[in-house]
């Protein structure tokens, strides 16, 4: 028996279109209605009221990719990263060359430390969009997770080029190629930045600071001099501009700067220390005692406090009394060369030659290349009549760039001098 099927009168099926048709329009309608609403609360970051209405919009009109990037981009913001990844994978399915649903996924998958993911979505929004600024920012960022900081740098760099009011991306870079150790690059950076941003403070204290690592004092000290222009009370720099005024040689700005960290308490002990250093280069010996004393009484185990301690009484010849603090410093750490050279110098001038030679000898081993310490006890070798040691030793110290060897060798060791 064969079945027939009715006709749906033609009529009737135009009618059903017609209406499929204009339901639709109207869901699709609400749904961009709902949208709008939702957009508004995401710009005040209401994102929960946001959610709210991008999931309705979602439920009039399941193939809006818009809705559901919104609630994905909503529940992003309230660190639901499960779930807005959900959506971004049904929006993916609508249409999957909306760069900003790449965007995020990247960033759900880097905060999930997943960083080989995140630079793969990355990748995909810049071969969608190579001008996409923020993505080559983020990628530099999955790339450092991965320690390909010259990946980063790069990225950081393109990134820079593309949106240069995003100090982020200076910052980045900075960091990465600080990891690398890349000082002169991350100071070039740092140079980018402050034609972005003139008032910059910290951008010229760390600019200062990696130019203290390179050993450029006076452009370390002309940067510290502009952000303390910025902000007089950043103790942080001033602590940093007083080390670089020490290792110019320009003690008395350094103790400067050091008095204002000691009475902050800032860095306090290191702070003592470099000020007593500081005072010692300028023979002020009493101020630096005083300060060394301070210190032994924060750091009672500080070795290089008992060290100096010893050199400030070897300062005033009184190296019956500088030898105590040259044992304490010993003790505290038996791989201080110049505790062990600075004992030796005082028991040469009180002339126990032989304890002075073994005390230098122990210098020499700590540190091979200790040309002070070879010329020393060839002083006290000769004074021990041993010439052919002593010769050796002035040799050694002559190679190793000591000039006044130059003298005694001429004296001591005449076979020698024109070698």
């Amino acid at each position: 028996m064969t079945v027939k099927y009715k006709r749906i009168p033609v009529l009737t099926l135009a009618i059903i279109i017609i209406c499929a048709v204009i339901f639709l329009i109207i869901r699709k309608s609400v749904s961009e209605k709902l949208q709008l609403k939702a957009s508004s609360y995401f710009e005040d970051k209401q994102y929960e009221e946001s959610l709210r209405y991008y999931t309705k919009a979602a439920s009039w009109y399941g193939k809006s990719p818009n809705a559901l990037l919104g609630a994905a981009k909503s529940s992003f913001y309230l660190d639901r990263h499960h779930e807005a990844m959900e959506l971004l994978n049904r929006s993916l399915q609508i249409d999957s060359l909306e760069k900003d649903v790449w965007l995020y996924r990247g960033l759900i998958n880097l905060k999930q430390d997943r960083k080989q993911q995140a630079l793969d979505d990355f990748s995909t929004v810049i071969r969608l969009d190579s001008m996409h600024a923020q993505a080559y920012y983020h990628r530099g960022v999955a790339k450092a997770g991965l320690t390909d900081f010259t990946g980063s740098v790069e990225d950081y760099r393109k990134a820079m080029k593309l949106d240069a009011g995003n100090i982020e991306s200076y910052l980045k870079s900075i960091e990465a190629r600080s990891a690398m150790e890349d000082f002169k690059g991350a100071i070039a950076d740092y140079d980018r930045l402050l034609n972005v941003d003139l008032e910059n403070e910290q951008a010229y204290a760390n600019r200062g600071y990696l130019k203290l690592n390179i050993n450029d004092l006076e452009g370390s000290i002309t940067d510290f001099n502009s952000a303390l222009k910025l902000n007089p009370d950043n103790i942080d720099v001033i602590y940093n501009r007083g080390s670089a005024y020490a290792r110019k040689g320009d003690f008395a700005a350094a103790v400067s700067d050091y008095s204002k960290t000691v009475v902050k308490k800032y860095k306090l002990p290191q702070s003592l220390y470099n000020r007593a250093l500081a005072n010692l280069n300028l023979q002020r010996t009493s101020v630096a005692m005083k300060d060394l004393n301070e210190l032994i009484g924060i750091e009672p185990d500080n070795a290089n406090a008992y060290l100096s301690m010893g050199v400030v009484c070897s300062m005033r010849n009184d190296y019956n009394r500088s030898i105590p603090y040259y044992d304490k410093a010993i003790s505290l750490d038996p791989g201080l060369a110049d505790a062990w050279y600075n004992r030796g110098v005082s028991k040469g001038n009180l002339s126990m030659h032989a304890n002075a030679i073994s005390d230098y000898s122990k210098a020499i081993e700590i540190n091979k290349d200790y040309a002070a310490a070879y010329y020393l006890r060839a002083v006290s070798e000769i004074n021990m009549q041993q010439i052919p040691a002593a010769c050796t030793d002035l040799n050694t110290a002559r190679d190793l760039g000591y000039k006044p060897a130059d003298e005694l060798i001429s004296i001591h060791c005449p076979k020698t001098s024109g070698s």
